[in-house]
């Protein structure tokens, strides 16, 4: 069941409520944290390699398919994780990364970049910042002979 009072009014909370909503099995809550027209823009607009085309078709049919994507894949494992929003930066536009320091349950710890996005009716998660960066440009052979 869903929670009709959810507050996405912090990076923070809107993270916790998506963290919650998998940790209880909440699928439709975990939706309302989340936008795939946002991330549809943020991947048509900012993050495709120097000189690459943007990808074919309207924004709609990639939000669409990216959430058809997001139905389709095995939720993550939030029980006994905790985490810590520990950095908020502008991004482009109404986009921002934000860090989280990370703990399993085991007690590993480590870093984690997500992209997200705010707009008037609040923030909203979209996607890994590591799933989108460019790669890293080819050096030539020689310069590992230095």
């Amino acid at each position: 069941m869903s929670n009709p009072e959810l507050d996405r009014s912090t990076p923070e909370k809107t993270l916790h409520a998506l963290e919650e909503a998998y940790r209880n099995g909440d699928f439709e809550l975990a939706l309302r944290c989340r936008n795939f027209e946002h991330e549809a823009e943020l991947i048509q607009q900012h993050l495709r390699p120097a000189g690459a085309a943007p990808p074919a078709g309207p924004r709609g049919e990639l939000a669409d398919a990216l959430q058809r994507q997001w139905r389709q894949a095995q939720p993550p494992d939030f029980l006994g994780v905790v985490t810590q929003v520990v950095a908020v930066e502008h991004f482009a536009g109404r986009f921002f990364t934000v860090t989280q320091n990370i703990r399993n349950a085991d007690g590993r710890t480590f870093p984690q970049r997500t992209f997200m996005s705010h707009a008037e009716d609040g923030w909203a998660v979209l996607c890994p910042v590591p799933a989108y960066e460019p790669p890293q440009e080819t050096k030539p052979w020689w310069v590992f002979w230095r």
